[in-house]
């Protein structure tokens, strides 16, 4: 794992893809974590997978494999497109 993959949002815990199907044909994904504090309005928490992470950066731990995989899958199309 290279230092600029443990850097993105797509590793986050906070941010889903999957619940969001249009956002994500896109390369968007929601973050949620930001959703349980008042104080703090996201303008627009759709944001690409691989935007550098953030304060509320939350590692998942146990999908940590198939999202660098998924990382890696995704990477490499965009230097073929």
């Amino acid at each position: 794992m290279t230092a600029e993959i443990k850097d993105i949002c797509a590793l986050c815990r906070n941010f889903k893809m999957k619940a969001h199907p249009e956002h994500a044909k896109v390369g968007l994904g929601r973050c949620h974590g930001y959703d349980n504090d008042p104080a703090i309005k996201i303008k627009n928490p759709f944001t690409p997978w691989s935007t550098k992470k953030c304060a509320r950066f939350t590692q998942d731990w146990a999908g940590t494999a198939a999202r660098i995989e998924w990382i890696e899958k995704q990477r490499a199309k965009q230097q073929q497109g």
